[in-house]
């Protein structure tokens, strides 16, 4: 069973809510530890102060008599002053003079603070309770209650059960603002992501617009994020290519009807006349005769086609070899040479390179002569042909040049174009249009290209670029 992937706003919305859920759970941890840590120097400050006014009290208490307990600790009441905070003042010998202790069993033996100084926040003890830990100051005082001047030891004790009443409130509130904010940052940020998809959604709408009789629409690549600008551009130009692809397909289509109907047409008429009537013996081989011209334009028109669409297609396999160029072209010279005469067409060689070509020989016979072949078919007689080629730095250059009016520049573009005829009157009968598109193609399997060069009163240049090194593949 296939998986359905999630879709890009909801991953990104979760990412998004896991991410401030992370941030948010930091903070209020942070602010929690921060409050915690506050609330508890602030009541050791304050155990340290209370402690400094009990000394100082006690200190200034006049000599002479003993002052009842309750008494005392009326005296000392206010300075402890609130809930929470307990006082043990006893003699040395363990006599009790103030106590307001529920607890005696956390009135252990602790190292008092000495009278040559002030307490600190070390000498505070914090000691576990059953409810909550307890901060414990335990400290010597100068007492002058008793007739004479003597030390006593006093112990401040500090519950901590308010304050982590305090703490524990600010978690709830904390856990509760943590809780909301969640769920209000994951709101806003799936709401901040779907705005931000907003263009990708119109390039998918534009995209469903797009169908093969309407491959004009284009996206506006100014209009988009830079995220998806570049991506519109690469499928603006898949619609440029997919569009003239379909043009081309089109226009092949068209013509490879036109050209077969052609043949076709003439095989029906001529079929159906011969059946108008008895003919002689002679009269039936002219018509098979006809029929097996048609027949074998046909024949090459197909060949041809199949070369086209497999050579396009990658299905052909290019089996380069290390060839002697002077060798190969004189050799398609000679073949083409009783053509020429025939025609009274002057046939010449020009220099050669003395450079290896590494190319296919099978393909580069067909490429040249098929260049031969029309230029021969359209010089005038009296004509001239040249075949020549030449080594640049990084090219290997064969030229067929033919004087005559040559293709007018406003087909130049076309030429290499199927089944393109520039002058269809001039046309031979065995011609389709498909030599040299025949051409390029092989061309393009080497790595070249081929280029044509039409000066008007002057020769008609057609060239085969193909590189000197061969081709990593």
């Amino acid at each position: 069973m296939t998986r359905t992937p999630l879709s890009i706003s909801l991953r990104l919305g979760v990412l998004f809510a896991a991410i401030a859920a992370g941030v948010f759970g930091v903070v209020d941890a942070y602010l929690y530890q921060t409050l915690a840590v506050q609330m508890e120097e602030r009541d050791d400050a304050d155990l340290l102060n209370k402690g400094l006014l009990v000394r100082q009290l006690l200190s200034t208490l006049p000599a002479g008599g003993r002052m009842p307990q309750e008494q005392l600790q009326a005296v000392l009441a206010p300075v402890i002053g609130q809930e929470g905070v307990s006082l043990h003042v006893a003699l040395p010998d363990g006599q009790v003079l103030v106590s307001t202790v529920q607890d005696e069993g956390r009135l252990s033996a602790y190292v008092p603070v000495p009278l040559t100084r002030a307490p600190e926040r070390l000498d505070i003890v914090e000691v576990e309770g059953e409810q909550s830990p307890t901060h414990v100051l335990d400290m010597l005082a100068d007492y002058g209650g008793l007739g004479a001047r003597t030390q006593v030891r006093v112990l401040l004790l500090r519950e901590r059960s308010d304050r982590l009443a305090i703490l524990q409130r600010y978690r709830v509130d904390l856990l509760t603002a943590l809780g909301a904010g969640i769920l209000l940052a994951s709101a806003l940020g799936f709401w901040a992501i779907r705005s931000g998809l907003r263009p990708l959604r119109g390039m998918v709408a534009k995209a469903n617009d797009i169908h093969t009789h309407h491959l004009n629409t284009r996206l506006d690549p100014s209009s988009m994020p830079a995220e998806l600008r570049e991506m519109a551009v690469a499928f603006n130009d898949m619609l440029d290519r997919l569009e003239e692809g379909v043009q081309r397909l089109s226009g092949f289509a068209a013509d490879l009807a036109h050209d077969l109907r052609t043949p076709i047409n003439a095989l029906m008429m001529q079929t159906q006349v011969a059946l108008g009537q008895e003919r002689s013996i002679d009269e039936y081989q002219a018509l098979l005769a006809s029929t097996q011209e048609e027949y074998e334009r046909l024949s090459r028109m197909i060949e041809n086609t199949l070369f086209l669409a497999r050579a396009e297609n990658a299905q052909l396999a290019l089996r380069r070899e290390r060839l002697d160029i002077k060798r190969e072209l004189a050799h398609i010279a000679d073949y083409f040479e009783m053509l020429a005469e025939e025609k009274n067409v002057q046939l010449t060689l020009g220099p050669m390179p003395p450079v290896p070509l590494f190319a296919d020989p099978v393909l580069l016979r067909r490429a040249v002569n098929n260049l031969m072949s029309n230029a021969i078919t359209y010089t005038p007689p009296g004509g001239r042909v040249r075949l020549a080629a030449r080594a640049e730095e990084a090219w290997i250059t064969i030229s067929v040049s033919n004087s005559g009016d040559g293709v007018p520049s406003f087909d130049l573009e076309r030429v290499f174009d199927r089944y393109y005829q520039a002058d269809p009157a001039r046309a031979s009968g065995s011609s389709v249009g498909l030599g040299l598109p025949i051409v390029r193609v092989i061309m393009h399997l080497h790595g070249g290209g081929a280029q044509a060069e039409i000066h008007p009163g002057a020769d008609t240049v057609f060239s085969l670029c193909f590189p000197r090194q061969v081709p990593e593949t």
